[in-house]
């Protein structure tokens, strides 16, 4: 019975002893590992939230105890993290020699406040208002915000167009949040003007083409009086040369902004070169006086015997942008005869148009051709900026009762023509406004 008894507890603490040697070998969780992938509770989170992170092996098993957690490369105690800064933060995972997948985790402000603004504070009569919603954090809330005229009602989106002159307040209201009151200033309609377009004409009586551009300008007079024309003459000043030209003018200036490679040429505005044949795209200078233009000129050219007294009167708008603008002044001589070289069919035709009326000729530049300064300090809206020329008539011109001026602004940025006007001696204009 005795001996029953010892080989029992002999027993008994045989098996004791291989249970306890098995339990002390490495957790089976983290064998045979090969990848490790990683994810969290929560990716979209504000500041002093807590994310959670687990991991599983290649096997599909959860390792989250046996890893290693670390936020932008700095190692953290346990699977989850309190983050106590916006922004974007890498979350990887190690174990041994491997390293999990990253994901990332984003942190944001949490919304405490709105603020309602738009794209300016101040407005003109007629103008849309856009308005945006923001959130403290950034958050773009405008869709689902609900706006307010202070004193009435809510508006339908996020524009209002202004229909009174004055001084508006505004709010914005989202979930229980509400926008400090914002204002903005409605003017009055900015003033505008009549669009003129300039058509500046490189031709030469020996140019036999040329009468092509001539017939496109007759045209496109007949169908609107908001095209001011300037022939400007090329050609030799001896008779005895196949390109003479009587009315040769020197304005190699301009030749060379234009990048003029040949005759005949038209420019639209000094900077759009008018499609040939032109006769089929009077279209292209009709488009150009569709629009209506932020400054305004008027004429008054006087003349006593020999001296011409021209006043020139430029009015800025509301919305004049130009921050460099320049005055472009000519004299102009129409019916001027001369035999005119022909190529072409129009004005029927002929190697050689006898006694050519030639029209619209520039005669003389009172200013730079590419302009005189007009000083920025003259810009303000409804501004008028006056100049007056008191000069001799041009030694060329051979009937002043046949003269007449053009005054161009010009943007000295681009050099393209931002409005242009003409009026004949004794003419006394006003301004073109709309």
């Amino acid at each position: 019975m005795k001996n029953y008894l010892f080989f029992s507890f002999f027993t008994l603490f045989a098996l004791a002893s291989c249970g306890g040697d098995e339990s002390t070998g490495s957790s089976s969780n983290v064998t045979n590992i090969a990848s490790i992938f990683i994810s969290a509770d929560l990716s979209q989170i504000e500041i002093a939230d807590t994310t959670t992170f687990s991991a599983v092996s290649n096997s599909g098993v959860d390792i989250t105890n046996d890893v290693t957690f670390s936020v932008d490369g700095n190692p953290i105690s346990g699977n989850s993290h309190t983050f106590q800064e916006e922004g974007l933060f890498s979350i990887t995972a190690s174990y041994e020699n491997i390293i999990s997948n990253t994901i990332t985790i984003n942190v944001s402000v949490p919304l405490s406040s709105i603020t309602l603004s738009s794209n300016s504070n101040s407005y003109f009569l007629g103008d849309i208002v856009e308005f945006q919603v923001t959130g403290n954090n950034g958050e773009n809330l405008t869709n689902q915000a609900t706006i307010s005229m202070i004193g009435s009602s809510d508006l339908s989106g996020n524009q209002y167009t202004t229909t009174a002159e004055g001084v508006f307040s505004f709010t914005a209201t989202y979930d229980s949040f509400t926008s400090p009151e914002y204002e903005i200033t409605v003017l009055p309609a900015p003033t505008k003007f009549e669009q003129n377009v300039l058509i500046e004409d490189y031709t030469g009586t020996w140019c036999g083409y040329c009468p092509r551009i001539s017939y496109a300008i007759d045209l496109v007079k007949e169908q609107t009086s908001n095209a001011v024309v300037v022939a400007i003459h090329r050609g030799s000043t001896d008779p005895g040369n196949s390109s003479y030209d009587p009315y040769n003018f020197s304005a190699g200036t301009l030749e060379n902004l234009i990048g003029l490679g040949g005759y005949p040429t038209g420019m639209l505005n000094r900077t759009t070169e008018w499609n040939s044949p032109e006769p089929n795209y009077i279209s292209q200078v009709l488009n150009l006086t569709t629009s209506q233009s932020d400054v305004g000129l008027a004429l008054n050219p006087t003349l006593n015997a020999n001296t011409m007294n021209i006043d020139v009167s430029v009015k800025f708008g509301g919305q004049f942008s130009a921050s460099n603008a320049k005055l472009v002044v000519y004299v102009l001589e129409d019916g001027l005869e001369f035999n005119q070289t022909n190529y072409t069919s129009y004005y029927g035709g002929g190697n050689v148009i006898a006694n050519f009326e030639h029209n619209h000729v520039l005669r003389a530049s009172l200013t730079s051709l590419l302009g005189d300064q007009i000083p920025s300090s003259e810009y303000s809206a409804d501004n008028v900026y006056q100049v007056n020329f008191n000069v001799a008539v041009p030694s060329n011109v051979s009937s002043t009762d046949k003269m007449s001026v053009v005054a161009v602004v010009i943007n000295g940025s681009s050099n393209a023509a931002i409005n242009v006007r003409g009026a004949d001696f004794g003419d006394t204009q006003t301004f073109e406004e709309l």
